[in-house]
């Protein structure tokens, strides 16, 4: 097999640029945020897990895809093909957990966007949001596949040399940056934004979708070297984003007194670089994160949908634009009454983390099978990394929704 260059491998990237943009949104702006404000660089270890977990599951959901010729929903039915209330359990399970997470993302997402877009143009809340979903309802409409992957990857560029070179000039400590991410620990009240910020990266319904876009892309065993070439670089991207806003704010405002209620606060730690231009940047930058993440979750939404009930056309199908639509206009409506944006971010994350542990597992699972992938099943080490993030999200899911339900009965 002829070896490729870099520039070819380039040139075949695509359906991962789609995941980080989606995580890559206001959600994990405010997470880390938080997590650097308050926890200072103790949780950079759970963003570093996070994306260690996220590039072992995109591949094996890759694999599925490319080898096993299914999407994730057809590999799992396909670990008990013969059983029909199995098949019921998983279309039902996919179905409420694409549902409920991409709902709430969006929601997220837009609300986000807008709130950024607000405070550059001097707009109303009810301005800015009629703006942004409109921008990302003609894009869900309109737009085309490879439009979208080239506006993620744009995106995700941007996003990440504004965030790493200001992490870099905050000078940050950098005997605390390796004690945070080599030395685990959960600090006290830490555990709701640990989870947030696993929630916020290790997306379960992103790992379904990536079995639908490297199967629609590649179908060659040959294709797993752009696969997974693609799948690393897209992922560090949006990792170093995500550490680098931790870093940044841990070093600006770690025991500052700042409350982080909105995304905006995340503008504040770019006060020693940028200076009065803070806010402006800071409100452009979480505009396009928002407003990339609320195109890439419609289409996420339609993606699976159309494939979970054999809509013809797939994600081009009538059904699938009206189901990615009406994401938007939820979000757009809830931004539009002004809700706050914190609320809907940490629902949404709770309810990623609480359906994530059950997609890893069957995800696991299905890559064990070996009628569907032959030779190409996992090897110990995948297997045993892909237990122990099922098992460590699942630890910090259920931590996560007890805490929740504590404080609701409380």
């Amino acid at each position: 097999m002829e070896k490729q260059s870099f520039s070819s491998k380039l040139k075949n990237m695509g359906p991962a640029a789609i995941i980080t943009s989606a995580f890559v949104g206001p959600g994990t702006i405010t997470a880390a945020t938080l997590a650097g404000v308050n926890f200072g660089y103790e949780l950079l270890w759970a963003v570093a897990f996070s994306v260690i977990s996220l590039i072992i599951l995109m591949e094996m959901s890759s694999r599925i895809g490319i080898i096993g010729n299914k999407n994730f929903m057809e590999a799992a039915i396909a670990i008990v093909p013969e059983n029909k209330g199995w098949k019921i359990f998983v279309n039902v399970l996919v179905g409420l957990s694409v549902a409920s997470v991409a709902f709430g993302f969006e929601a997220g997402n837009i609300i986000g966007s807008s709130l950024g877009l607000g405070d550059v143009i001097g707009s109303n809340q009810l301005v800015a949001a009629l703006i942004v979903g409109i921008l990302a309802l003609s894009t869900v409409l309109f737009g085309s596949t490879k439009a979208l992957e080239k506006i993620m990857l744009m995106f995700v560029s941007l996003m990440g040399v504004l965030f790493v070179v200001t992490m870099v000039f905050v000078g940050p400590s950098i005997p605390e940056i390796f004690s945070g991410i080599f030395l685990p620990t959960i600090p006290q009240g830490g555990a709701i934004t640990t989870i947030a910020l696993i929630g916020t990266t290790l997306i379960g319904i992103n790992l379904i979708l990536h079995s639908i876009t490297s199967k629609d892309k590649w179908n060659k065993v040959s294709d797993m070297e752009n696969a997974k070439f693609d799948i690393i670089v897209n992922v560090l991207i949006g990792g170093a984003i995500t550490i680098s806003i931790i870093i940044t704010s841990a070093a600006v405002l770690f025991d500052s007194g700042v409350v982080v209620d909105s995304p905006l606060v995340f503008s504040k730690q770019l006060e020693p670089v940028l200076g009065s231009w803070a806010r402006i940047v800071g409100g452009i930058g979480i505009f396009a994160a928002g407003l990339s993440s609320a195109i890439a979750v419609p289409y996420t939404l339609g993606t699976i949908f159309s494939r979970l009930f054999g809509w013809e056309g797939g994600r081009e199908s009538k059904q699938a634009k009206i189901l990615g639509a009406s994401a938007v206009i939820f979000g757009m409506v809830l931004a539009i009454l002004n809700t706050a944006p914190i609320q809907i971010i940490t629902a949404a994350q709770v309810t990623s983390g609480v359906s994530l542990p059950f997609i890893a597992i069957l995800l696991v699972i299905a890559t064990n099978n070996k009628k569907l992938l032959g030779e190409h099943t996992n090897t110990l080490v995948q297997n045993i990394l892909g237990v122990i993030a099922a098992l460590v999200t699942l630890g910090l899911g259920s931590w996560g929704l007890f805490g929740v339900i504590t404080r609701l009965l409380g």
